[in-house]
């Protein structure tokens, strides 16, 4: 299945679900936001899975993930895709013991490029 369009992507929180932000998925590539973050890296497919590289760069206020208050902060999400939604788990790598499920929805295609 082809991933490249425009994802929500949310996190499970002590209250529920948490929207974290928009990413835009495009041939393996991965960048996208939110409030506070910028984020880029890669997936790669196979049957239903996907596995997204994914380097989450903060400013402003850093919000603890995993632990940690940090600029920069590398994971690695595991997910199984069912049309257009996944779910998985976020982990750090080298600590799959420390998870953070995760979901994403995709909202819409991505726009047909130009050549100007």
């Amino acid at each position: 299945m082809n991933l490249n369009g425009i994802w929500s992507d949310e996190l499970a929180g002590a209250y529920g679900w948490e929207p974290i932000g928009t990413l835009f998925l495009k041939d393996g590539h991965i960048t996208g936001g939110g409030r506070n973050h910028y984020s880029i890296g890669t997936y790669k497919t196979k049957g239903d899975g996907t596995v997204l590289h994914i380097e989450i760069n903060q400013f402003g206020k850093k919000r603890a993930l995993f632990g940690q208050k940090s600029e920069k902060v590398g994971v690695v999400v595991k997910a199984k895709r069912d049309g257009d939604k996944m779910i998985g788990e976020a982990t750090l790598p080298g600590h799959r013991q420390y998870g953070i499920f995760v979901r994403f929805q995709r909202r819409a295609n991505l726009p047909e490029e130009k050549t100007h």
